[in-house]
């Protein structure tokens, strides 16, 4: 990273004109100088020429004039030589205190920005291109001069001065942040919104094969989030305009019971969302990515998921006709919904170590250490297939029911989902993720509520949709859960504890 760039400002004076004008006045002081004191010095010149053959009182007088000249002359040198002595020092002293003061402020700045930016994880990414970089590129308002090191320098602490206009570009705070900016990565270069690098980044992908509904998933969780969080106080918003259009755009979709269509990017732009709690200091900046499912398919597809070193979560999305036992056991039923079911049609393992590769790639890591980043394993479609009976509420109020060891209707869900995934074969998978995560929970949902039909342009009513977004949102201590359908105060537990405890009265049972 490039601390200092030539800037299309004006440098502070005491860095630069200060010094210059030391120069000019050394300069051009004596060179005036030496013009008016040779005129004395002609005059005198020009008298004994004069009188060199007049008597010798007349060459007496000449000779104290012409010595009066000289004098004159010679006071002229000394004088300037004084003044610019004089100048200079106290000139430099100026500057000097000048340039150490700012040096001084400049410090203090940039080391309380850069506790700041750590302590809250304050980055700026671009949403389009995922490159990291020390500051976007700031566009003067007036001239559109692109200024590239917009922050306390040599070309002013507090604001820089454009050469091309005068406009006065503030480099802290909220003066800059009315500024248009753009992405510095000279292959991008798009603008950025206003939430790029205005609170904690908080960077989640949605991983899963084609057909599994993540686009529907994501948009109708974002909703339910939205419903609920900013009526318990909490200030949320889209930092991007087009974001908003897209996200309200798709929930009119949704509201008249039109599915959405599959995501085409390969590479997504991650959309921004602000979320700030009461009494918080600073927002969290969501980056939310909805790859298509295609980026999974083969490893140069995956390779292209450069974001995922940033990542604080994963929302990890299982189409459950995309198991093969589960297919084959409802393959009838799965055939005769085929258009509006859309199974899924990757293998899962397979989109999971495709994920794996991105995330070792990445962001390194030993491979005898669980991945710190918590994962949620989202088992969607619940509204076909009797799904919401085997792992939804009703089968989870059943299992709290029989077993007093299970606490709350999330614990029981994650307990059923993860056994779901056991009985129909992916019992590798949940060992593997279990033995390379350190946080996995498990969840069930429909994000319509129902299939979509034709004839039925009713309102898609979700299940559940919102509770995998808000357990990584509160992993990330971005929210703070509402409520819990629990029977005591014990939080939520990670990697399947509850089914570990089911897993444990049941051995105690038998013996």
């Amino acid at each position: 990273m490039k601390l200092y760039e030539i800037q299309p400002a004006y440098k502070i004076y005491a860095f630069d004109r200060g010094w210059r004008i030391m120069k000019y006045v050394s300069e051009n002081l004596f060179k005036r100088t030496d013009v008016s004191a040779r005129w004395w010095f002609d005059k005198a010149k020009y008298l004994l020429n004069r009188f060199s053959g007049s008597e010798w009182y007349i060459k007496y007088c000449i000779y104290v004039v012409v010595g009066g000249l000289g004098l004159a002359g010679g006071a002229q040198y000394v004088s300037a030589m004084v003044l610019v002595a004089l100048f200079i020092a106290v000139q430099a002293i100026i500057l000097s205190i000048w340039a150490t003061i700012s040096s001084v402020l400049m410090g203090i700045l940039a080391g309380a920005n850069f506790v700041y930016a750590r302590f809250y994880r304050i980055f700026y990414r671009c949403p389009d291109c995922h490159k990291e970089m020390p500051i976007p590129v700031y566009i003067c308002p007036t001239c559109r001069t692109e200024h590239t090191r917009l922050w306390p320098s040599i070309y002013g602490v507090f604001t820089h001065r454009c050469i091309t206009c005068e406009t006065k570009l503030a480099t802290l705070g909220a003066g800059r942040k009315k500024l248009a900016r753009i992405c510095a990565n000279a292959d991008c270069r798009r603008p950025l919104n206003e939430g790029v690098g205005a609170g904690t980044n908080l960077h989640v992908p949605i991983v899963g094969g084609p057909s599994t509904g993540k686009t529907n998933l994501i948009v109708m969780a974002t909703h339910e989030f939205l419903q609920r969080y900013q009526t318990a106080g909490y200030a949320i918003s889209f930092t991007d305009t087009n974001h908003q259009r897209a996200f309200e755009e798709n929930m009119a979709r949704l509201t008249q019971g039109r599915a959405l269509v599959k995501t085409p990017d390969i590479v997504p732009q991650a959309y921004n969302l602000s979320i700030k709690a009461p009494r918080a200091l600073v927002p969290t900046i969501s980056y939310v990515y909805d790859a298509a499912g295609e980026a999974f398919n083969d490893s140069m597809n995956t390779e292209s998921q450069s974001y995922y070193k940033y990542i604080d979560g994963i929302l990890f999305v299982i189409d459950p006709t995309a198991i093969p036992t589960f297919h084959n056991v409802h393959e009838g039923t799965i055939n005769l919904l085929q258009d509006s079911l859309r199974p899924g049609t990757l293998d899962v393992m397979q989109t999971y170590e495709r994920m794996k590769e991105m995330l070792q790639a990445s962001i390194g890591g030993h491979k005898s250490r669980r991945d710190p980043h918590p994962i949620a394993v989202v088992i969607t479609k619940v509204d076909a297939l009797d799904l919401e009976q085997e792992i939804g509420q009703p089968a989870a109020q059943a299992l709290m029911a029989q077993n007093p060891a299970i606490t709350s209707e999330e614990d029981a869900i994650s307990t059923l989902a993860r056994d779901f995934l056991n009985n129909y074969g992916l019992d590798n998978f949940v060992r593997e993720l279990e033995m390379s995560f350190a946080n996995v929970r498990y969840f069930s949902c429909s994000a319509l509520g129902r299939l979509p039909s034709l004839t039925d342009s009713s309102s898609f009513m979700p299940i559940r949709a919102a509770e995998p977004l808000i357990w990584l949102l509160a992993q990330a201590k971005a929210i703070k859960p509402l409520q819990q359908t629990i029977r005591t105060t014990s939080q939520l537990a990670p990697i399947g504890q509850a089914a570990q405890a089911q897993e444990a009265m049941q051995m105690q049972q038998r013996f």
